[in-house]
């Protein structure tokens, strides 16, 4: 079996059963992945096929050496059933996150499992391509330093902000080139590579792995330098024409507002975003309104003024409290706007500015009461990310495998 997308002289080799043992067989793979060890009934239900088709399916795929059996699953009463799951070393995908201020790189097996450490390379996100040359070496390095067979790398998913269309690999937003910038990493790294917005990837880590799973319309704000949103709708990722649907940062909230970097004015991303936190509290250093943030002067926006103004808060500093509360009400204001036009049953907050929670969680719930329609606004749930920095790498990997296994 192989991973790779079948090319028309494998395709012409193989006839209809084959080709269609060989998809089957990706889906078990995809699942094994997802959901981790399952029996042969378990996955028989997920891919829709009978038991003895299913044990013949997993025997090939363990002569093949891809998969291995884990022990025996629990029985509600007869024999124990065996457990089934993906050889750790069977494939790998590489993972990387490239922020406003830094890029990561992470390696996942083929159980899902994080084998490297957070591998961070500093380095400032550009409109141009000059970056692309950095991020490679950076990723290239990590890969020698693991030592396995290149071969067994299934690919590439990159997650990143702005305007994304993973379908043809352009970002209207940043490294933008005249060619597409997943086609630049593609041939610069010798494999395929799939890239998406940051946001849509943690709201499909949230699906898979996370608050979302078994959840059918989901909204999954990432809440970090700007905003960005996820949507779920019908329990699948919701994209748009283009791939751009969720800009949910650039709803215009102030008349005559504050420029924005979008080249608008008065969008959310100016008053409710890291950026604006930033911005504010050194407002507020300058009129000298606050003694706790005075370690912030004179310091980039990289390094970490969230999480600073977010420790005053903590220590009981008024200024970097109001600072909060007042994101807080203007992304309840928000949320108010895509709770009536989405109906959701649940909004799951994450990135950075989600560790502010006691403090913007309480104007986010008062500011829904006040501009929602009390039917759709009051049983809504809102509940902040389990999954940490890691979701948006971790959902760009799965999005990979999905990708290059759901392929005909």
């Amino acid at each position: 079996m192989t991973f790779s997308p079948i090319n028309q002289e494998e395709e012409s080799d193989m006839n209809v059963v084959e080709l269609k043992n060989n998809f089957q067989k990706r889906k078990i793979i995809k699942n094994l992945f997802l959901y981790g060890a399952m029996t042969n009934t378990d996955l028989g239900r997920f891919v829709k096929l009978s038991t003895p088709k299913i044990i013949s399916l997993l025997n090939e795929l363990k002569t093949e050496g891809l998969v291995e059996e884990l022990g025996q699953g629990n029985s509600s009463g007869g024999r124990r059933p065996n457990l089934y799951g993906n050889k750790e070393d069977a494939f790998y995908i590489i993972g990387i996150s490239i922020n406003i201020y830094k890029t990561s790189v992470s390696i996942f097996n083929a159980k899902n499992q994080k084998i490297t450490d957070d591998q961070i390379l500093t380095l400032t996100i550009s409109h141009g391509t000059s970056i692309i040359d950095p991020i490679v070496d950076f990723t290239e390095n990590v890969i020698r330093e693991k030592q396995f067979p290149r071969e067994r790398i299934l690919g590439i998913g990159i997650e990143m902000p702005g305007m994304v269309d993973s379908e043809t690999g352009i970002n209207k937003t940043y490294m933008v080139s005249d060619q597409p910038v997943a086609a630049i990493f593609s041939k610069k790294f010798g494999m395929e590579v799939l890239i998406e917005n940051d946001a849509k990837a943690r709201a499909f880590a949230e699906l898979r792995f996370g608050l979302a799973h078994a959840r059918q319309n989901v909204l999954a704000i990432y809440l970090d330098w700007g905003i960005g949103l996820g949507i779920i709708v019908n329990g699948k990722l919701y994209k748009g024409r283009d791939g751009f649907a969720g800009e949910f940062g650039h709803l215009p909230m102030v008349d005559n507002g504050l420029l924005c970097r979008c080249g608008k004015q008065g969008c959310l991303e100016t008053i409710a975003s890291g950026t604006a936190i930033a911005r504010m509290a050194k407002e507020g250093l300058e009129t000298g309104r606050s003694s706790f943030l005075s370690e912030l002067k004179d310091i980039g926006q990289e390094n970490n003024e969230i999480k600073k103004v977010i420790q005053a808060a903590t220590l009981g500093d008024q200024y970097s409290i109001s600072i909060l509360a007042n994101v807080g009400h203007s992304l309840g204001k928000g949320l108010a706007y895509l709770i009536q036009i989405f109906n959701p049953e649940l909004i799951i907050l994450g990135g950075q500015m989600s560790e502010a929670n006691p403090f913007i969680l309480p104007p986010i719930q008062q500011s829904i009461q006040i501009f929602c329609i009390p039917e759709l606004g009051n049983e809504i749930e809102i509940k902040v990310s389990e999954l940490g920095s890691q979701a948006g790498i971790q959902g760009v990997a799965a999005l990979f495998l999905e990708h290059i296994l759901d392929k005909k």
